[in-house]
């Protein structure tokens, strides 16, 4: 690897007294000694060869006796594989296992777990698992899915935890889920099929019951303690403040998250370098393509970037997918600026700026200027073309739900979504349009994914009318950028027509995509070659609304209707442009 460094944190009763050694055939002490917390040892080691190193600890006890103690490190030859491209020609799939699918019900039944399968809680766990998620891999593949993100897979042995953001163990999977095996086989069966697989991960903060939540290795781990902590307060303008005092940001990046989960101290370099072996590890022994990082603006700035900086040293083209959420865009800008002294090595954040305005515009709290002006304000950002655009996560209310479950309502906003820059993030069941206000109900299980459900909306035989018409409609836009990745990485033009008109389109060499949403109460005419002269002489496939699709006709001068209130997607293709 390009660091042949690795700094072990050694946990045990008590090392006072110790001194540790090694064979020095596979690796090499460079510095050794217990922590401030004897129950600590720091061991920095560096690697020759793959192999196990055996570690022994001494300690002498009288003239010719000595206590001792081993431990092996296993040290395994890397396979070469490299984490694979995401970019805006993916589509990427958000899941929770625990409620997805249920593969493995010898699970649901784990002796001594403070978090046991509890099917009529609304907080408890319902029994999905990783073998579930491996089961579900070919409608995936079918929906046209290109990534895959499952919340943490990290054991979660606390109350309520089922989420996975609680972890207990950061080296073990939640054997609710499965094992190492289930999820080795989990990302090479999701690779196989051309599905990538991005780890969600957390640096800002722990289960309260951890270890090193517990029993800290030193004072400068955690920041406050189990017994004596504040909660963050959320308050983003303390963080990206020019002029504000460090003591207002660190009361942010110190405070417990959700005012229990104990908070790691990132300003602590021992704590960052923790954090960079974990995910390379992760990385390297699962062959992971991206990770996910949690609460990134609650953690500390200088501290994140050095994680982010520390992991790209290994996987420079690794995607980093930071969790922002902040529903105004300057704010949000802050963490993806174009600013030297502001990067910080993500590759994407979540735009819950550009979310908030899909969903105001087309819900009516919004018109289609505000729109139009908002993502005209894009060259605030580092690389708009990588940030996700989602309407739906798991902590936020079923879009559909807010629509009043209207179809035309819901297939405008995607079509936005989809249309226009930006990686496109699904909810798992989006795609058949599942409801639910927030927490707990925008996490129920996927219809189909249980023993005792009744039908299973993984099937098109067993989804109503409904569920089919938007499976269809999500597939069909995932498909397209299978078939037409060169769209999606071409640069983006947009204008706004009038008052109520809003056309964006991208070109290719062989293809062109349109789209237009019209605003006013009352159907527009819109000559598309006017619009682009590039696409005469190309055939045009409606894109969507599918299910509207004979009332949006094409004729051979390429003049249209728009529907009133209704976004239309429409892709041309056939010789060059």
């Amino acid at each position: 690897m390009e660091t042949d460094t690795v700094t072990l944190l050694i946990y045990g009763d008590d090392f006072t007294g110790f001194s540790a050694q090694t064979s020095g055939e596979f690796a090499k002490i460079l510095e050794a000694h217990p922590y401030p917390n004897p129950a600590y040892y720091r061991v920095k080691l560096k690697i020759l060869k793959s192999g196990t190193e055996t570690i022994t600890f001494k300690k002498k006890k009288g003239l010719f006796s000595h206590e001792s103690a081993t431990m092996e490190f296993p040290i395994a030859e890397r396979t070469g594989k490299l984490p694979a491209d995401i970019n805006a020609r993916d589509v990427i799939y958000l899941l929770m296992p625990d409620r997805f699918s249920d593969g493995d019900t010898d699970r649901n039944f784990i002796p001594g777990h403070k978090d046991p399968v509890r099917p009529e809680h609304p907080w408890g766990r319902r029994g999905g698992d990783l073998q579930g998620v491996i089961n579900q891999l070919d409608y995936l593949g079918d929906l046209g899915i290109t990534v895959l993100w499952m919340t943490p897979v990290f054991e979660n042995n606390y109350i309520n935890c089922y989420h996975g953001y609680t972890p207990t163990d950061l080296y073990a999977i939640e054997p609710h889920l499965g094992d190492f095996q289930t999820y080795r086989e989990l990302v090479d069966k999701s690779q196989s099929l051309g599905i990538k697989v991005i780890m969600d991960h957390i640096i800002n903060h722990i289960s309260p019951s951890h270890p090193l939540a517990q029993n800290p290795p030193s004072s400068e781990w955690i920041n406050y303690s189990v017994e004596d902590f504040e909660p963050c307060n959320y308050r983003i303008f303390d963080v990206i403040n020019t002029w504000g005092p460090d003591s207002l940001r660190e009361i942010v990046q110190s405070g417990w998250f959700a005012g229990y989960l104990a908070d790691m101290n990132l300003r602590h370099d021992a704590v960052v370098d923790y954090w960079i072996t974990h995910a390379i590890w992760w990385i390297e022994t699962f062959g992971l393509d991206g990770i996910r990082q949690d609460t990134w603006p609650y953690s500390d700035t200088a501290g994140s970037a050095t994680w982010a900086r520390g992991v790209r040293k290994e996987y420079p083209g690794l995607f980093i997918l930071g969790e922002t959420m902040v529903f105004e865009k300057t704010p949000l800008s802050f963490f993806f600026s174009n600013r030297p002294d502001l990067q910080n090595g993500l590759s994407s954040i979540t735009d819950f700026a550009h979310s908030s305005q899909i969903h105001q515009l087309t819900t009516g709290k919004t018109g289609i200027k505000t729109f139009y002006e908002n993502l005209s304000l894009d060259f605030m950002y580092r690389n708009p073309s990588m940030m996700t655009v989602f309407m739906d996560n798991h902590d936020m209310g079923r879009f559909f739900t807010d629509t009043g479950e209207d179809i035309r309502v819901y297939v405008n906003a995607f079509t936005l979504l989809y249309g226009l820059r930006g990686i496109p993030q699904i909810y798992y069941g989006d795609e058949i349009g599942m409801t639910g206000g927030h927490d707990p109900e925008n996490r129920k299980k996927f219809p189909g994914g249980f023993p005792d459900d009744a039908t299973s909306a993984f099937t098109q035989d067993e989804r109503n009318e409904v569920e089919n018409l938007l499976y269809h409609q999500f597939r069909r836009w995932n498909r397209l950028r299978q078939e037409h990745p060169g769209l999606f990485t071409a640069p983006m033009k947009h204008i706004l027509i009038g008052d109520s008109l809003y056309a964006a389109w991208r070109c290719d060499d062989y293809s062109i995509l349109i789209l237009i949403y019209n605003d006013d109460f009352e159907p527009a005419s819109v000559t598309m070659n006017s619009l682009v002269p590039e696409i005469n002489g190309k055939d045009a496939e409606l894109i969507s609304p599918l299910y509207n699709a004979e009332k949006i006709p094409l004729d051979t001068q390429y003049k249209t209707a728009i529907p009133a209130k209704t976004a239309v997607m429409w892709l041309f293709t056939g010789g060059r442009p």
